[in-house]
């Protein structure tokens, strides 16, 4: 008997089922599993896992948290592989970049956050599993302005030689955009600025000009840009083992905590089935918003304010953490009331 065979029936939960495949594929004398055999193998084991044969209710919830798990799966490797991302430029590469959009000005620049992300209530680790992070959590940015913010001349005509300079030292260069208030009666924007984006080895830069800002001298104007990271499509890419482990471990448990609870009495089920449907309500929209975050990620066309997570660690986390808190209570019912069914599916 092939060792694909083997493999292929430990998709079955343990027992004699699994015995009994193998004798049926070594009386057939097949050698290797077809991929029709594979697919079916997988499909009626992790089906089997499940337990409760004669219910589909058990299905859909297995399929949520495995959505749910995965999520949280694609969470922590994207998060691990932005460690690996290449990081801001320093030094005579930065200063390279001011002198490009401030040339002679005396241009500095100031990083919002220490590491990869920032947070404006500065919350250490353990505060983020107690409270998670401020409503403005995200990627830490680089600004760059002049010195005392303001630039003498014509914002139209410092915008064009701004664009050509960057051009010229290898920056992907869009169209610069008229901003200013826009006037009620004619939906007309009243030109008080401009703005403009550039890319190159990764980084972004978003670029302002404006004389609407408060106490602009005379016959000058406003400026500033942001230097950001885009989003590499490796770091992308590295989500998606952390979605199909995590997944698959999400229906692996649910299967557990089926099959020891599938004989129960009401009082076990209801506190295994209750907490667990609240949970899925709980956490539910944030692992679709997340997942279709990240799906979305490589069609940004810009780089990213904040991971596709951080819902989770902000407006969600109450939710979130009362949603696991709800999930550790089925499963530690199940596994202190629960008991192994004791007449094994077949499938």
């Amino acid at each position: 008997m092939s060792r694909g065979y083997r493999l292929l029936v430990r998709a079955y939960p343990p027992g004699r089922r699994r015995g009994e495949l193998l004798d049926t594929f070594a009386e057939a004398g097949r050698a290797r599993p077809t991929a029709r055999e594979a697919l079916n193998l997988l499909r009626h084991g992790l089906r089997a896992r499940l337990g409760r044969p004669a219910g589909r209710g058990v299905v859909v919830v297995a399929t949520l948290v495995a959505l749910i798990t995965g999520f949280v799966g694609a969470a922590v490797a994207s998060r691990i592989a932005w460690e690996f991302a290449s990081a801001y430029p320093g030094g005579a590469r930065l200063e390279a970049i001011e002198e490009s959009l401030f040339p002679g000005l005396h241009p500095s620049s100031e990083r919002t956050g220490e590491g990869l992300f920032h947070d404006p209530l500065g919350r250490s680790y353990a505060e983020v599993l107690l409270f998670g992070h401020d409503e403005d959590f995200g990627f830490s940015t680089i600004l760059i302005a002049p010195e005392g913010s303001f630039v003498k001349g014509d914002y139209p005509a410092w915008t064009a030689e701004t664009q050509r300079r960057l051009v010229a030292q290898g920056w992907q260069v869009g169209e610069a955009e008229v901003t200013g208030a826009t006037w009620i009666a004619t939906g007309e924007i009243d030109d008080s600025g401009r703005a403009f984006s550039a890319t190159r080895g990764g980084l972004a830069l978003s670029v302002q000009a404006q004389t609407d800002v408060v106490d602009t001298p005379a016959g000058s104007f406003y400026a500033t840009a942001e230097l950001d990271r885009l989003t590499p499509g490796w770091v992308t890419a590295a989500a998606l083992p952390g979605l199909l482990v995590f997944g698959l471990a999400g229906w692996l448990i649910t299967g557990w905590a089926s099959r020891r609870t599938q004989d129960a009495r009401g009082t076990v089920r209801s506190l295994t089935r209750e907490p667990a449907v609240l949970a899925l309500v709980l956490l539910l929209p944030q692992a679709l918003l997340g997942l279709t975050g990240m799906a979305l990620e490589p069609f940004a066309g810009g780089p990213p304010v904040a991971p596709f997570w951080s819902l989770s660690l902000t407006y969600g986390f109450g939710c979130g953490l009362l949603g696991f808190l709800l999930f550790a209570v089925s499963l530690i019912t199940a596994a202190v009331a629960g008991r192994p069914a004791r007449v094994e599916v077949s499938a």
